[in-house]
């Protein structure tokens, strides 16, 4: 089934490059790698399917960079213009699950409904947490619209703003500066390993705590940013417990991605974040929380400088740029993809820390979105948080049965005094299956 476009001015066929990031996911991802993100508001009333289903297919051309399926060129992947149904679903067991675009209708995001909740998962090819996030917000929105509640958006709903070609832009390649490339050669990192849940199941906790206690927290005691104090507690908790961590010989590397629009003047919706990282040596015996959180807010603020983002970025597609791979038949520039990611990609991380911060929501949402989620459903154990109103969400995935550093997290964040109520996606019975 086709959906109707209703803007005469659209122009109906069109078709984008993959942007710099987004290149390699369609070659390395995997059912244990899936490279999807969720996002999920909670409401403050059971969700009517059909209605969701309408609000999702009726924004969808607004959002032109979203509304594509995948295609294999001779050179390159790319994506073209899709105007399939976005059909809902109901929400499964297995979060951020790999799915394919084939049996998806061509789209390479999934809306889901459970209860309350409605969930977009995201396949990181077409765009990052703050792109995804503009997209659930008018989903969520044009909802209580069509359920006949009115709701002023204050200029705060993507879909309720006219439409600009910078929202499409590949950012990364409108920033590339030849003169500023650099050396990005990475050593490799400690892995976390051990037994792992079956069928690709992640398990998800969530740790909400009170904003303002948390702010507090980090201001006064610690004298740094939330997402620091959050990297310090999960590497000192790595270090603490884990058996072969010390005289492994690789450091342990916290990858934090940084969402790169205001440094950049961005407006995009597709990818637009790299990474800085938190690096923490191995061979050394006596890491204190202290001293791990001091060593943090210094390669914090070391790396996030705008002319080394431009130069990490002028390195990326200068990479990208290279004759020699754009002139290899895309089968090959697969194969080059998937073993240059082993190499460079997957062997140089220990974990990930991903903090989308606080969600501005219209002042009429305050008591009809109640809670939200954010989950990137990383290889070993990631880490994410999202604010909402009042709260915030510490929440931490992992395919691996072994919960011990989730438990050291949430020990030191209630030993500073917070104030923790935990929720998970396990649920009783899951023993006998996972």
């Amino acid at each position: 089934m086709r959906v109707t476009r209703c803007d005469p001015l659209k122009k109906r066929k069109y078709w984008y490059k993959l942007d710099n990031a987004g290149k390699i996911f369609p070659a390395v991802s995997k059912d244990d790698r899936s490279n999807v993100f969720r996002l999920s508001f909670y409401l403050n009333e059971t969700i009517d399917p059909i209605i969701l289903e309408e609000a999702v297919n009726k924004i969808l051309p607004r959002f032109e960079s979203l509304a594509v399926q995948l295609k294999n060129g001779l050179f390159w992947n790319y994506f073209a213009s899709n105007e399939r149904k976005v059909e809902v679903e109901i929400e499964p067991a297995q979060l951020c699950k790999y799915f394919k675009p084939d049996h998806n209708n061509g789209y390479l995001f999934k809306v889901y409904y459970l209860d309350n909740k409605v969930t977009l998962e995201t396949f990181h090819a077409i765009t990052d947490g703050t792109g995804a996030l503009a997209f659930l917000k008018s989903i969520v929105y044009h909802y209580f619209k069509l359920r006949g509640i009115k709701i002023e958006h204050e200029g705060k709903i993507l879909s309720e703003k006219p439409m600009s070609k910078k929202e499409s832009e590949d950012n990364f390649v409108t920033n590339y500066d030849k003169d500023k490339r650099r050396n990005l050669k990475e050593e490799k990192a400690y892995h976390l390993e051990g037994e792992r849940f079956s069928h690709h199941w992640v398990f998800m906790i969530k740790a909400r705590v009170e904003s303002k206690d948390l702010i507090s927290l980090v201001k006064t005691k610690y004298q740094c940013t939330i997402t620091q104090y959050v990297t310090a507690v999960l590497a000192y908790s790595i270090y603490k417990e884990t058996v072969d961590f010390i005289g492994k010989k690789k450091p342990l590397k916290i990858f934090v991605p940084v969402n790169l629009r205001p440094y950049f003047d961005s407006v995009t919706l597709r990818n637009f974040s790299l990474y800085i990282k938190a690096t923490y040596d191995s061979e050394r015996t006596d890491w204190t929380f202290e001293n791990m959180l001091e060593l943090t807010k210094a390669q914090y603020k070391d790396q996030l400088d705008k002319d080394k983002l431009q130069s990490r970025i002028s390195s990326l597609v200068g990479f990208e740029k290279n004759v020699f791979l754009r002139i290899l038949p895309l089968f090959l520039k697969t194969l080059a993809f998937k073993i240059g990611y082993k190499i460079l990609g997957e062997s140089i991380s220990s974990t990930s820390i991903s903090n989308l911060g606080l969600i501005d929501l219209p002042s009429g949402f305050a008591d009809k979105v109640l809670d939200a989620d954010f989950v990137n459903a990383g290889y070993g154990l990631a880490m994410t948080l999202i604010s909402l109103g009042s709260q915030t969400n510490i929440i931490l995935s992992t395919p691996l049965k072994d919960l011990s550093i989730i438990n050291h997290v949430i020990s030191m964040l209630v030993k500073d005094g917070l104030n923790v109520t935990l929720d998970s996606n396990y649920k009783e019975g899951y023993d006998e299956i996972l």
